[in-house]
């Protein structure tokens, strides 16, 4: 069952969040047809920060990228751009492929200024590293892979579900516009696909906005 959770963000949302949020809404919903429409009386399964929240700083220590084996805050780098954040516990065949299709978003739609990185937060720093430069090396990831500074989860990631394999947030202007969480059996290729539609949405309002 696809557990997803997406909100419009409130009114008054700096950096035209709200018609943002309306935008990517309404894209999603409309790609992902009505078949979906029996999850809603479902109970959300909720993770991280949520659409209209704002993403605070925090510092991670990059694995991967120009920046490796320093301490970043890629929040403060990516600025107001539209950034796919993603933060990962468990790994598993199709997060391998989700974050190759993001790879392809992310180069896709430059010009929109389109970021993204990801935070691993599961297990002890030291079993981890090896895990995440692996998986960099095998699928040839290009987007920076992070693992979380103390506290364990980073400031932004405090909310996150103990049972969420992969949660991704969605943002621009700092501003969550989108959010997508899943446990470890629930993330296939139609929530990949969700995903990347979000993205998409995320990136062409962005264009459409400058």
């Amino acid at each position: 069952m696809v557990r997803m959770r997406f909100l419009i963000a409130k009114l008054g949302l700096a950096g035209g969040g709200l018609a943002l949020a309306f935008l990517i809404s309404q894209t999603i919903h409309s790609a992902s047809g009505s078949d979906k429409a029996a999850d809603t009386t479902a109970a959300v399964f909720k993770s991280g920060l949520q659409v209209g929240e704002k993403v605070s700083t925090f510092y991670v220590r990059a694995i991967t990228g120009p920046l490796k084996n320093k301490s970043v805050c890629y929040v403060c780098r990516n600025g107001d751009r539209p950034v796919a954040m993603l933060f990962v516990r468990q790994i598993t065949p199709e997060l391998k492929t989700l974050l190759k299709k993001i790879d392809n978003e992310v180069d896709t739609h430059r010009a929109s200024g389109l970021r993204s990185f990801a935070v691993f937060v599961a297990g002890d720093g030291k079993e981890l590293l090896p895990q995440v430069q692996t998986l960099a090396f095998d699928e040839k990831i290009s987007l920076p892979l992070t693992i979380a500074a103390a506290p364990s989860d980073g400031s932004a990631g405090r909310s996150l579900h103990p049972e969420a394999a992969v949660t991704i947030v969605l943002y621009r202007d700092q501003i969550v516009t989108a959010n997508f969480a899943y446990r470890a059996d629930e993330l296939r290729a139609e929530q990949t696909a969700d995903v990347i539609r979000g993205i998409r949405a995320l990136a062409d309002s962005e264009t459409t906005a400058k």
